[in-house]
């Protein structure tokens, strides 16, 4: 299973600079690159490289001011497109603004453990397990 993480981080001038590409990354890479930008702001994405029918094919991190959005692509055995994300059901009922876009606070925390959590399980597995993700 070929995995390809990779993406980019807006400076504080607005400017975006595009992350180095990495095939199959190793665990120690992937906590390299999230603590390195998680006070950034920007866009992280691991994805299969040949999708499957059936089963998750994209990662995505969504990234400002500390606060964290990771959603997670799959189709369905239908062929249906459905994105599952962290649901904090503690959080307040209301909206956080990352990268410009609303999104549910429910949907974002700011525990970078769980961010590397998310991506490590899905570099190993190409899944994540639904007890964290829903």
């Amino acid at each position: 299973m070929s995995m390809i993480f990779g993406g980019y981080i807006v400076d504080s001038s607005g400017a975006r600079h595009q992350l180095k590409v990495v095939e199959d990354p190793e665990e120690f890479v992937i906590r390299d690159v999230l603590s390195s930008i998680s006070e950034c702001s920007g866009v992280i994405t691991m994805r299969h490289e040949l999708e499957c029918e059936g089963q998750p094919y994209e990662l995505v991190l969504y990234l400002e001011s500390g606060n964290f959005l990771v959603m997670l692509s799959e189709y369905d055995r239908d062929g249906e497109h459905g994105v599952r994300t962290l649901t904090d059901l503690n959080s307040q009922n209301e909206l956080v603004s990352i990268l410009g876009e609303m999104y549910p606070a429910r949907a974002v925390t700011r525990d970078v453990e769980l961010v590397y959590t998310v991506f490590i399980e899905f570099a190993r597995t190409g899944n994540v397990s639904a007890d964290i993700m829903a």
